[in-house]
């Protein structure tokens, strides 16, 4: 960006809120090069350009600029920069890469009707046969989860081994099938309550939708638009700090559009500023399962698991990231803050003594090192530093790859 005095029609343009100042008295003695340079008046300064910009006393280009500059010299940093940014002027080589850009998103756009429209004119919609439901093809096509799967069963002793068959404890066998009939069971259960979770989830998308809005009727291609559109605008009102009306944007993008994982850790990050850190872990976890590969979905649920104290889970959350972009700074700073929270709170997660078994590997060693005498419990706190997500493109960083936001927890 190149920086300089506005010419022509935008000199009119108040960049130095020239209408918020404490009105002086300005004669012509002060229209001058050397009392301006001396001025350290702010409010003075605004006045002798004000007065130079009405032409009362005519028009003289170079010394609107020169008071200008001046201004910006005695404005604080902050609102320097902030004048500076509005004043920008785009560079031709920053124009022509924009137009690039739409000529591009133009010719896509453009393609994606031709087609819809080759594919209203092909097929013509029928009603159901009698009797039975319309097949509409739905938006999720990966499943939520697995199906049980029983353990592989010990291999069978020959009949004829007879010393083998001495040595085979019943009870024990007995034993290990009804352990393994209750895991069985217990898994299932687990699944049947995260499936009726996801429905209900799945009912509080589609009630997002607008009235008007007939899913059912629309085609794949038509799903994928509305649901960018409406990511979009979710992005726009996570970067303007509407974080409420984020949710019910990313929201309906999900009832488009179940299926995409930067979704979800954009929704989260949301639910994170508004505190809602139960429903963004779950947000969390969605992506994590539609994507396990998406780096920003783990990192975003290990910090939502430390908010709600669940530390060792945390600690995973962020060895997992580490594993798919190993030497982050700023995810290896998290996990060390988080570690040392688990070891001062003695291993405590969410009130209940953990076992080794729960302990992450890391730190199996350091819980069984630790002292006996317990520290006194200090809170602390995840502070994002940049509001700005990934996922507003900026959070469409969520999805273009954006540098990772900073992120830093500090202890009350």
């Amino acid at each position: 960006m190149t920086f300089h005095a506005c010419q022509g029609p935008d000199q009119d343009v108040d960049f130095f809120s020239l209408h918020n100042r404490k009105k002086k008295e300005i004669n012509v003695d002060m229209l001058d090069y050397g009392f301006v340079e001396r001025c350290n008046d702010l409010d003075e300064l605004k006045g002798i350009l004000a007065l130079l910009r009405s032409g009362k006393e005519g028009r003289y280009p170079h010394l609107e600029t020169f008071t200008e500059d001046r201004i910006l010299a005695l404005l604080p940093e902050k609102e320097r920069l902030k004048i500076q940014r509005m004043r920008a002027t785009p560079s031709q080589e920053e124009l022509s890469s924009e137009k690039a850009k739409l000529s591009d998103w133009a010719a896509e756009i453009d393609g994606k009707h031709r087609s819809l429209q080759e594919l209203k004119r092909s097929s013509k919609r029928l009603p159901p046969v009698r009797g039975q439901a319309p097949n509409v093809e739905t938006a999720s096509t990966k499943p939520l989860i697995t199906e049980v799967t029983q353990k592989e069963r010990k291999k069978a002793i020959p009949a004829y081994d007879f010393r083998a068959w001495e040595k085979f404890d019943v009870d024990a066998a007995i034993a290990d099938i009804e352990r393994e009939d209750q895991m069985t069971q217990e898994e299932a259960r687990r699944q049947r309550e995260a499936k009726e979770k996801r429905d209900r989830e799945r009912q509080k998308e589609l009630a997002s939708l607008p009235s008007y809005v007939v899913l059912d009727e629309l085609t794949a291609a038509e799903r994928e638009v509305y649901a960018l559109h409406e990511k979009q605008k979710g992005n726009e009102s996570f970067k303007a700090n509407e974080n409420e009306e984020a949710v019910l944007y990313y929201t309906r993008s999900m009832a488009f559009d179940d299926t995409n994982a930067v979704i979800y850790a954009n929704r989260a990050m949301a639910h994170l500023r508004l505190k809602n850190f139960a429903q963004a872990e779950d947000d969390c976890t969605r992506a994590v399962l539609l994507d396990p590969t998406y780096f920003k979905a783990w990192t975003r649920r290990g910090m939502t698991r430390f908010r709600r104290g669940k530390y060792a889970e945390a600690i995973e959350d962020f060895e997992h990231a580490l594993m798919i972009e190993p030497g982050n700074k700023e995810v290896e700073k998290l996990l060390k803050k988080t570690m040392d929270k688990w070891k001062e709170i003695d291993g405590r997660v969410e009130g209940n003594q953990a076992t080794n078994d729960d302990c992450p590997d890391t730190m199996r060693q350091a819980t069984q090192e630790r002292p006996a005498e317990e520290k006194p419990f200090k809170r602390f706190e995840i502070i994002e530093e940049d509001d700005e997500d990934d996922d507003a493109n900026d959070p469409n960083a969520v999805e273009q790859g954006a540098p990772f936001q900073r992120f830093e927890i500090l202890e009350e």
